[in-house]
């Protein structure tokens, strides 16, 4: 008996999760297609945290995020929205909870440094929190 595998179920046992990652900058598309819409998802995984960005060039909206890898998925999903502000320098962030995101259909690209990746970290840091401010 010959067995035979097609090309996409080999990639996709190659493959690795998300949560089988190593640390590490990473960037993921729902296309190859770069003359059309698409969403993209950026992240920075670090110990068992995933902090990224998740931009869709359809509907012009983006939102920074953060959760824990499982399988996959990211689970447990914090997103962070920007608000402007006129008259403070530094970016406001609402945190709210956040859908899990599933990567099965989404293509791994090579990741570079990015601007809303970096913005999305700053987001997540203790200072910038609303509930680390404590007043006396």
């Amino acid at each position: 008996m010959i067995l035979t595998l097609s090309a996409a179920t080999v990639i996709a046992q190659i493959r690795p999760t998300v949560q089988s990652l190593p640390d590490g900058d990473y960037r993921y598309r729902d296309s190859f297609a770069i003359d059309r819409p698409f969403r993209e998802i950026q992240f920075r995984k670090r110990d068992r945290y995933i902090t990224g960005s998740d931009s869709d060039t359809r509907t012009g909206k983006s939102y920074c995020f953060r959760g824990f890898p499982q399988h996959n998925n990211i689970v447990n999903i914090t997103r962070a929205i920007a608000i402007s502000s006129k008259t403070a320098q530094q970016t406001q962030w609402k945190l709210e909870p956040g859908n899990p995101i599933n990567f099965d259909k989404l293509y791994p690209l090579q990741a570079g440094p990015g601007l809303e990746l970096y913005k999305c970290l700053t987001a997540f840091l203790p200072e910038f929190k609303e509930s680390s401010v404590i007043s006396h």
